[in-house]
């Protein structure tokens, strides 16, 4: 009868899906050791002591992007590639100790520009959980605080909050860099003066560094963006480096504990609107955003939220057929990398754990499988896993401002991540 023949093809198409999963993360499992790059073999080999995983076996990333790093060292080491995870962070320590701060990614070009999303903090946590080794991360506990501090005198603003930036840089630098930004990739009509380009350039490279290169979410004004998801990683820093001072030095924790605490009124004085919810917050207008993204899913991460309500508001906006979409819909006609209906591997991953903090835990499992089934599927279809995917109507995304890449990284980190964590409930 008919509802027999549905539930035949209904398990047909379960164990169709099982099949391209399970030949993806096999396909993942044999292609780690291929993305491993010697430090003789990086583009720029003086920034590397270690061994490091880029993005990209044979596309263009093939250097140690700042904040991809995260989440490729979530699937390496839920693969048991936990020394591949390390040597990733024993990098970026590395650039710490050398520089003060983590480049945008470790390559002599992108050096001199901007950061990324400060994550070091927790992929050190990461391995140190992974290993247990208590010196090793004594030994890492002050590069943190140099990064922290990096943070806090080179991005504030006058509200006391943080900012995304950039480094010091001449006219020429700003000028050339507007002109790849506008001409080449947002392809934006109208002339401009020198001044004009100036000021975008300090905007542009902001956005930069918050990894969201571009986005509806900042348009081209992120250096004047208090954003969410900055501020709730510091805040998460400041409690991280709270928990280390106890072990480390004692008389420091204080100064940590009560930097989190002062962060959270200020996040709650300009952030925090009347839904629950925490929004970017623009310090020159004074005006808060009222766009949803996939970066509002950070304070609940943080330990900042745990508002059900909150977060259902939220993901009911952000999460579709085919996965979690960075920003909600809006009748702009540029094609930002981060804008809809595109839907990446942190966007996902971050309404995961989201979901998890507030207790949501049938709601994180549905997110998980969406994502697993979307790259899955494109797998089966492409043989590969890419930078993107289309979260409204499935495979590789299709709103591009160049041609999407082939991608290991942090698609394969977050895959195998939830393949992991799935399997463990």
């Amino acid at each position: 009868d008919i509802l027999t023949s549905s539930r035949k093809i209904m398990r047909v198409k379960a164990r169709k899906t099982m099949d391209n999963i399970t030949e993806t993360h096999e396909y993942i499992i044999l292609h780690w050791e291929q993305a491993v790059i010697a430090p003789e073999n990086a583009a720029s080999p003086s920034l590397y002591v270690k061994p490091f995983t880029p993005p990209c076996i044979d596309g263009p990333f093939k250097s140690l992007f700042y904040w991809d790093t995260y989440f490729t060292n979530k699937g390496l080491i839920a693969d048991g590639r936990t020394e591949d995870a390390k040597n990733n962070v024993d990098n970026l320590l590395n650039a710490v100790k050398k520089y003060g701060f983590v480049p945008n990614a470790l390559s002599m070009h992108l050096l001199k520009f901007c950061s990324q999303p400060p994550y070091l903090y927790l992929m050190v946590k990461d391995v140190f959980e992974a290993t247990g080794d208590k010196k090793w991360f004594k030994k890492a506990y002050p590069r943190l605080k140099d990064e922290y501090f990096f943070w806090q005198t080179e991005r504030i603003t006058p509200t006391g909050l943080n900012r995304y930036y950039h480094h010091s840089l001449p006219d020429y630098e700003l000028l050339d860099y507007y002109d790849v930004v506008a001409n080449d990739r947002l392809k934006l009509a109208g002339e401009k003066t020198k001044e004009e380009k100036i000021a975008l350039a300090h905007g542009f490279i902001a956005v930069a560094e918050s990894g969201m290169d571009w986005t509806p979410r900042f348009g081209f004004c992120g250096d004047e963006i208090i954003p969410v998801d900055l501020n709730s990683h510091l805040y998460a820093f400041e409690n991280v480096l709270f928990e280390a001072a106890l072990d480390f030095e004692p008389e420091k924790a204080p100064f940590f504990g009560e930097a989190a605490q002062n962060r959270k009124r200020l996040m709650d004085e300009y952030l925090k609107d009347k839904d629950g919810l925490y929004y970017d917050y623009n310090f020159v207008t004074g005006k808060r955003s009222e766009m949803n993204c996939s970066a509002q899913f950070m304070p609940f991460f943080a330990g900042l939220l745990n508002d059900k309500k909150a977060f259902n508001r939220l993901i009911d906006g952000l999460l579709h057929k085919k996965g979690v979409v960075s920003v909600e819909k809006t009748d702009d006609k540029i094609a930002y990398q981060w804008g809809y209906p595109n839907s990446w591997a942190p966007d996902n991953y971050l309404a995961y754990v989201a979901a998890k903090a507030c207790g949501e835990e049938e709601k994180a499992k549905e997110i998980a499988d969406k994502y697993l089934n979307t790259v899955a599927d494109a797998f089966e279809k492409t043989g590969r896993l890419w930078e993107k995917y289309d979260g409204v109507h499935g495979g590789v995304a299709t709103v591009n401002e160049y041609d999407v890449p082939e991608m290991l990284g942090w698609t394969a980190g977050v895959f195998e991540y939830f393949l992991k964590d799935a399997s463990q409930e």
